[in-house]
């Protein structure tokens, strides 16, 4: 049996699921300021006549993290670049960053070092800063700058966390891995707390199966590894939806899907019954990151999306100041109108038509002010898929099939999910013209998604037939070849072992590894070839273990 909890903005959801069934699942309030009471709220209903020695995995996805980026509630971070020459990037990241001396060339050859004392100035300036960030251009080349950074960050401040730029990213695209940087060291202490709360609330129950959280690419890894990498977290839930739509009904042909939460809206855009990945990685906020990612987006508006007129306008989130009013809340919500338009049906419909006579404009009724709310969270999201849709088509062409088909995403259906679907996806579904979805089991997907989500891990290698070594990013690791004839296949091969030895120390089992992208091209000095460049990534493929059917 398979446990899966999603700690939503909202609510905490939990299943159990085997031999592609959902037998039992529960949902729970999340407890911003205790967590663990709310996962143990979950767990106790889930569990109840559920052996816990029975459980064979637990997989937690939430978007506590997700929810922090959208509501700028991000810890402040102390972002050191080694840009060396080139473009600057100073007003393109979140932070503004500390510029440091020193540079790696694209050889991953040191042309001139950093500078401890630059280092202790940064420190100094930036006292207030408990975490920090640390990226170097061509670090994945050679991470010997970040990681003499990070020693003299420890010789000359105490901070809390450090995350190098090259350990979160393997790829190449300096702006994105130092985005990726940043947030990873933001969202850590968020995650932390989380995932203490989560690991405690389990075992507290009795329940001794390994934990894995869900990643962004939609696969699962052990809660201890996601530590060091908890931007990873920061679309597990929108990731759990896409995975829970997978496994309880993915569409055919193309499809928009919808995950409408309590604080958020997760939209992702499918194609052939397959979500569509982030061709370069996951854009946070307005800042494009290294993060392998479904094609997703967040926005701040769901169930508890507080209502209120400002200048006469009618605005919907994405703030979320407590529960509707029909269950206590202190403001209008969105929920509270889904009840007036008889959407939804829980609560004190009195308090709700209380909340919407709050809302209404001079003479409008009650009625008529619940459709306008509903008619501007269903116009947010639908805006927000419009975007989408020409981000995508926008995205440069790599592929054959690419340019021969239509990149512009075409959806016929949507599918909505999520506590706040029935109310809001009929009407996004209306605007955009197309069919409208809500499968069985919609209200706990994300949590299904978890609890089928397959364990991945990836590794990206490159070799340098030229000088004679080779390296793997998400390792820290830059090592002699084993010969100077090195091959692709040769390549590939070493890439394997390398995430054997990954996977293994994370605990997760090697089967079903694709290529994500391998390349090969030759090195000419003086009319003569005097080696390669050879580079490959391999991963464990996310997907799920079994379709299921919804409770």
């Amino acid at each position: 049996m398979l446990l899966g909890i999603d700690v939503g903005g909202t609510y905490t959801d939990a299943v159990v699921v085997a031999g592609g069934k959902v037998l039992s699942q529960a949902k729970a309030p999340t407890t911003h300021d205790d967590l663990l009471h709310g996962i143990l709220g979950a767990l106790d209903q889930v569990l109840a006549g559920v052996d816990p020695a029975a459980i064979g995995r637990v997989a937690l996805s939430t978007t506590i993290v997700t929810n922090a980026v959208v509501e700028g509630r991000l810890e402040k971070v102390g972002l050191l670049l080694l840009p060396g020459p080139g473009m600057d990037i100073s007003s393109l990241v979140p932070e503004r960053p500390w510029l440091l001396s020193g540079y790696i060339d694209h050889r991953g050859r040191e042309t001139s070092p950093p500078k401890e004392a630059e280092v202790a100035a940064a420190c100094r300036d930036l006292a207030d800063r408990e975490v920090f960030a640390v990226a170097g251009k061509f670090a994945i080349r050679n991470p010997l700058h970040e990681q003499a950074v990070a020693d003299w960050l420890r010789r000359h401040t105490g901070p809390a966390h450090i995350t190098l730029g090259s350990a979160v990213a393997g790829s190449l695209n300096f702006w994105r891995r130092a985005n990726s940087a940043y947030y990873n060291a933001a969202v850590w202490r968020h995650f932390g707390r989380f995932a203490r709360a989560a690991q405690a609330a389990v075992a507290g129950r009795g329940v001794t199966a390994p934990v894995h959280i869900l990643k962004a690419d939609g696969g699962t890894m052990p809660l201890a590894a996601a530590g060091s990498r908890p931007v990873e977290a920061v679309f597990t839930g929108p990731a759990a939806s896409v995975l829970g739509i997978m496994a309880l009904a993915a569409p055919q042909g193309e499809a928009v899907s919808l995950d409408i939460g309590g604080t958020t809206t997760d939209i992702a855009l499918w194609r052939d019954g397959a979500p569509l990945f982030a061709e370069r990685g996951a854009k946070i906020g307005d800042y494009p990151t290294a993060v392998r990612s479904f094609w997703l987006r967040s926005i701040g508006v769901g169930g508890d999306s507080c209502v209120r007129r400002e200048g006469g306008r009618l605005t919907v989130g994405p703030e979320r100041r407590g529960p509707a009013m029909a269950l206590g809340g202190p403001v209008p919500t969105v929920s509270d109108a889904m009840i007036v338009a008889g959407a939804a049906d829980f609560g004190d419909k009195g308090k709700a038509i209380e909340a919407m006579r709050i809302t209404a404009a001079g003479g409008e009724s009650v009625q008529d002010a619940a459709r306008a709310v509903l008619a501007v969270a269903a116009d947010a999201i639908y805006t927000a898929i419009g975007k989408m849709i020409d981000e995508r088509a926008a995205e440069p062409v790599y592929r054959v099939e690419d340019a021969v088909r239509d990149r512009r995403p075409q959806p016929a259906v949507l599918v909505g999910v999520g506590g706040a679907s029935a109310g809001l996806a009929p009407l996004v579904a209306e605007r955009l013209g197309v069919r409208c979805s809500v499968p069985a089991g919609a209200m706990v997907a994300n949590a299904v998604g978890a609890a089928a989500a397959r364990p991945t891990i990836e590794v990206t290698l490159r070799a340098d037939t030229a000088q004679g070594y080779y390296t793997v990013a998400e390792l820290g690791l830059r090592a002699t070849l084993p010969s100077r004839r090195f091959s692709l296949a040769d390549a590939r091969d070493l890439a394997s072992s390398h995430l054997a030895e990954r996977a293994a120390a994370a605990g997760i089992p090697v089967v079903d590894v694709e290529s994500v992208y391998d390349e090969e091209f030759n090195l000419v000095r003086g009319f003569s070839t005097t080696g390669k460049i050879i580079a490959c990534r391999l991963q464990i493929k996310p997907g799920v273990f079994t379709t299921q059917e919804g409770a």
